[in-house]
């Protein structure tokens, strides 16, 4: 039989040498991800410590403030400021930056303010609302009011928690964020966001199958949330935070290493987990959403090379299965085919397997009572079936990142330089309501 290749059992096709890759490319994930888990437990097993001490209890008296930065007014605005109003510690301050008095987050955040504090509901000491005062010449908009609102501290203030429109804090939130953020070496904490599918659409499940995955990394690496987020004031000061952060898109990302080099610790704590409001979105503008996430790291952090390789690497190992099965059929090498094919089917399952630990994971840390109605809608063959689009989906927007000369947010386009950012579009309103990421 005259076959494709020259030669017998060729190593484009051997399955051999395409096992050893889909090892070699799944075993530092498996790793990470029994790494995840063992964190998440840990950490939370501390946290019920200190709740035991009365630690977060004390920590309620320590003086802290919530700085809130708003363009747009995100759909369920109101909710993130009647959260902020029911927060349970005794001495806190709020601070809301709106893009201007003409954007319509303005009139929202002025009006929940104002009803909270005539209905005598609001649990903050004192709020403030001010407009972005002067538009920056380098970096974005958002690090340009963070910049504002850490200029405008109060003296006493210790701590200050960063929060996301999109965001809905439960009570206990600011208390948790303290307590932790005042342990020994420790200059910041964080969180993070899990989507939990309500219906199961290719977005929805891409978004939420690709955020599994950015959870893992987010802790293996020491990357930042900056949509629940607290920083020491002294960290603050010693990291020169707001130097940092006068030329970055954001500030979460761009923290890590600046944090370090001041000799603090950054720690993710998984008590803060945000189950995120699940808002339609195509894929073609998910793929941009997670090209400017995956964009952040490339800019701002040191672990960019390792996001960069699993992404391309996982991609590549799955082409290269299903090419050899092909090259493999064609030349009529059925078993090599099968197993070339079982190669790609075993590295889909152990995904699979992968995913849902991370989603059991992130489960455990959310009480049930703040757990979404509709938790489990999505099955697991749902969640196998759309393993490959979303791995697709993470190769091509790694790649827009590496490629990308330029980026949108939140209406505003920037040149990217090295290591900055340029606003070189005048910013327009954007309409209200829109349901869009406030994070990034």
């Amino acid at each position: 039989m005259t076959t494709l290749f020259p030669f017998d059992h060729s190593p484009l096709y051997e399955p051999t040498i395409l096992g050893i890759a889909v090892i070699a490319v799944l075993a530092p994930q498996v790793v990470l991800v029994w790494t995840f888990a063992r964190t998440v437990r840990q950490r939370l097993a501390a946290t019920r410590l200190a709740d035991a001490a009365g630690r977060r209890e004390a920590a309620k008296q320590v003086p802290a403030e919530v700085v809130l930065c708003l363009r747009g007014a995100d759909e369920g605005l109101e909710d993130v400021f009647a959260s902020l109003a029911a927060q349970q510690h005794a001495a806190w301050r709020l601070q809301v930056v709106v893009d201007s008095r003409d954007d319509p987050a303005w009139e929202i955040a002025e009006r929940s303010i104002t009803a909270a504090e005539e209905a005598g509901t609001a649990s903050w000491s004192a709020a403030t609302l001010e407009p972005l005062a002067q538009r920056p010449q380098a970096g974005s908009l958002k690090c340009a009011s963070l910049r504002q609102a850490i200029g405008r501290l109060a003296e006493s203030t210790e701590v200050v928690a960063l929060l996301d429109a999109d965001t809905r804090p439960p009570a206990e939130w600011l208390a948790t964020l303290v307590e932790a953020v005042r342990r020994p070496g420790v200059g910041a904490v964080s969180g993070n966001r899990w989507y939990e599918p309500a219906v199961v659409t290719p977005a929805a499940m891409v978004r939420a199958l690709w955020n599994a995955g950015a959870v893992v990394q987010m802790t293996a690496f020491g990357i930042p949330w900056g949509g629940s987020l607290a920083i020491r004031r002294e960290a603050i000061v010693e990291s020169r935070l707001a130097e940092v952060i006068e030329h970055t898109l954001c500030e979460d990302t761009a923290l890590a290493e600046p944090l370090r080099r001041a000799g603090w610790k950054y720690r993710f704590e998984p008590a803060i987990f945000s189950i995120q409001h699940d808002g339609d979105l195509a894929l073609v503008s998910l793929t941009r959403w997670i090209a400017r996430q995956l964009l952040t790291a490339r800019l701002h952090h040191p672990a960019w090379p390792l996001v960069l390789t699993h992404a391309v690497s996982s991609s590549l190992v799955l082409i290269a299965c299903l090419a050899a099965a092909l090259a493999a059929a064609i030349d009529g090498a059925g078993v090599e085919a099968s197993a070339n094919l079982g190669l790609f089917a075993g590295y889909e399952i152990v995904s699979l397997l992968m995913a849902l630990a991370i989603r059991r994971s992130v489960l455990s840390a959310v009480p049930t009572e703040r757990l979404p109605a509709h938790v489990g809608t999505a099955t697991a063959p749902a969640w196998l079936a759309w393993i490959p689009l979303t791995q697709l989906v993470y190769a091509t927007a790694a790649l827009k990142a590496v490629a990308a000369r330029s980026v949108e947010w939140r209406g505003i386009r920037y040149r990217i330089g090295r290591g900055a950012v340029f606003p070189i579009e005048e910013p327009t309103l954007l309409p209200t309501p829109k349901p869009v990421s406030a994070g990034r």
